[in-house]
């Protein structure tokens, strides 16, 4: 085969590829369910969230899929699938036929959280990625009927956090410990920009917030208040969801987030005063200050330029 040739053929093929890849992100598929979707910043408290809906009796929502924000890596036979596979406990068999059987994502993950839910026995699905704040306008495109949480936190607190993220790496199935140290303008700005595409949502009847500090510190009204959105009934089991035992709650499927399936613990709300430096301090309110004023976490007596902070 001449050079030529070989590079119309190359050609060829990537064009295909992408004209597969824009039907399976871009097809029509709209679900009739009625899930409920999760997000917010990351380190925020959305596993926290997930483990406790799950702890009712008509949610499944199991570990965090990525379906959403990064469809491209499913394919049958993908590591992205396997990997998918093995987290909630579905055959590789039967993910190839839901692969294989769903001309689009959306369509795909409307049937892989369907199998989910009825594997669990419950009757609605929910899912918790925290990007799933960042592609709202294709998830509700989508699942037009779906209910969206965003878990919003201390954008202070959150940078503190986020600085350290990833924790951890499971090799071999241990959980083994890393030495993290991430850019704070990464953290800030990625604080800023999910937060804000949430806030977008704001007076959608589709869309609650619920903030961090008060679910752990005023948890059943907090959460009573949520599955009133829901249009659920309230089950006192989900204030004793440390207590459920089941796979999706193994650490090694979410080795960021341990802490999620032990009783709620309040030490970490105001960790930026230990936590950040006057420099760092100064530089969060600065670029985050405005945001942070309108979310209560400022008062108005806080000065959030850089210079007087």
């Amino acid at each position: 085969m001449k050079d030529g040739e070989s590079g119309v053929l190359e050609r060829a093929r990537q064009l295909v590829s992408g004209a597969r890849a824009y039907r399976w992100n871009r097809g029509d598929h709209v679900s009739s369910e009625t899930p409920i979707i999760i997000g917010g910043c990351g380190r925020s408290g959305t596993t926290l969230m997930r483990v406790i809906l799950d702890s009712h009796s008509q949610i499944a929502c199991g570990p965090e899929s990525n379906v959403f924000p990064s469809p491209n890596r499913l394919n049958p036979g993908s590591p992205g699938a396997e990997k998918l596979a093995r987290k909630f406990e579905i055959s590789a068999s039967e993910m190839t036929e839901l692969l294989r059987s769903s001309s689009t994502r959306a369509e795909f993950a409307d049937r892989f959280f369907d199998a989910y839910r009825r594997h669990a026995g419950k009757p609605l699905w929910a899912d918790k990625t925290p990007r799933n704040i960042q592609v709202m306008p294709y998830i509700l495109e989508h699942f037009p009927k779906a209910r969206f949480v965003h878990v919003i936190r201390d954008g202070r607190d959150v940078v503190c956090s986020l600085r350290t993220h990833p924790r951890h790496r499971v090799i071999d199935g241990e959980i083994v410990k890393l030495d993290t140290w991430n850019p704070i303008e990464d953290c800030v700005g990625r604080w800023v920009k999910d937060v804000g595409d949430g806030l977008a949502y704001r007076g959608d009847p589709r869309y609650y917030e619920l903030k961090y500090e008060n679910l752990v510190t005023e948890t059943e009204p907090t959460l009573r208040g949520l599955f009133e959105f829901l249009e659920l009934p309230w089950e006192p089991a989900v204030m004793s969801f440390h207590e459920v035992q089941s796979a999706s709650r193994d650490p090694v499927k979410f080795a960021q987030n341990p802490e999620a399936t032990k009783p709620l613990q309040t030490s970490s709300i105001g960790r930026w005063r230990k936590d950040l430096s006057e420099e760092d301090l100064a530089y969060v309110l600065g670029e985050a200050g405005p945001l942070l004023r309108t979310l209560g976490y400022l008062d108005d007596a806080t000065p959030t330029h850089p210079a007087s902070a």
